[in-house]
């Protein structure tokens, strides 16, 4: 069946809305008037407009290689989320054919992460140059807040460009820009998590071949626990185990294999993910400064030891 471009454009702009006007659509603190319309869309389209052309990229990513190959692909499919603090829910399309071996599965699979990998730091690194970092007031309340978590990437840029800050202090108004990067690395990170029919599963499936069925389950077992870290994780675990599959479906391998250039740009994606890779990625004021489930579990670790010698 051949998509209906109808379909893919309808999605395409109501993602852009969603994008827009996320923080003030079906938002009861926010009066819904045709002024804070205008503002919020002066406020938020360059966020709009540079992570649409992320996602974009990343889909074209995969699209491209298909053709490139024969394999036949749907166009992207935009994912509007009309609430919460992104609007969105990434980008999608669907592959038609059967991958004919494991190195066209590679180029297939890594073009999009890729492309939205360097997309998302050129953004993030440009917007957080036009961020200000603030004083949050004595005694100030969080709890009414969303706040974004870091990465080591994100952390570090941020200390080097607008540092030193201390977060207990202080907080970034980042720039419409660098929260377009942010979710931009968010959503390549989830992509390139090593599992089933995500990116990373397809790239790391092509990299090592049948022989990672061996250890893949025991990789997704250490994965379960940054659900003790941050519950966003367990809903992913849930996914990845009963949707998208611990393991990849079989394809053949390549008559030469992957190649000894692809294979290094696959372990420098692979590291990429782990310097973007968002622990906590959303957290709730009011849960600021609370212990994770994971701290609790090391102080009591630490406290029975102690109690043991």
């Amino acid at each position: 069946m051949n998509s209906n471009k109808t379909t893919h454009v309808l999605l395409f702009l109501s993602t852009f809305l969603t994008l827009t006007y996320s923080d003030i659509f079906l938002n009861p603190e926010v009066p819904q008037t045709l002024e804070n319309y205008k503002l919020y869309f002066l406020e938020n389209w360059p966020y709009s407009v540079s992570l649409l052309f992320i996602l974009l990229a990343h889909e074209m990513g995969h699209y491209l290689p298909a053709r490139y190959y024969g394999v036949r692909a749907s166009l992207p499919y935009f994912i509007p989320l009309p609430f919460g603090p992104i609007g969105t829910m990434g980008a999608v399309i669907k592959i038609k054919d059967q991958i004919p071996d494991k190195k066209i599965l590679f180029d297939i699979g890594i073009g999009g992460p890729a492309a939205s990998l360097v997309l998302s730091l050129f953004a993030w690194v440009v917007g957080i140059s036009l961020s200000k970092v603030v004083e949050i007031p004595p005694n100030f309340d969080r709890s009414g807040f969303l706040f974004f978590g870091d990465s080591i990437f994100t952390y570090a840029t941020a200390q080097w460009i607008l540092g030193p800050i201390d977060f207990a202090t202080m907080d970034i108004q980042a720039h419409p820009l660098a929260k377009a990067g942010w979710v931009g690395l968010l959503i390549t990170a989830i992509n390139l998590l090593p599992f089933g029919q995500l990116d990373g599963g397809h790239v790391i499936y092509s990299m090592f071949g049948e022989s990672y069925r061996k250890w893949i389950h025991i990789l997704f077992g250490f994965f379960l626990l940054f659900a003790l870290v941050h519950f966003t994780w367990l809903i992913w675990g849930f996914l990845i185990y009963y949707v998208l599959r611990v393991e990849h479906p079989f394809i053949k391998d390549a008559m030469y294999g992957i190649g000894r250039s692809r294979f290094i740009f696959g372990i420098i994606i692979l590291v990429s993910f782990l310097i973007i890779f968002v622990p906590k990625p959303i957290i709730v004021g009011s849960e600021y400064d609370n212990p994770s489930l994971l701290d609790d579990l090391i102080r009591l670790i630490v406290h029975t030891v102690g109690l043991s010698e």
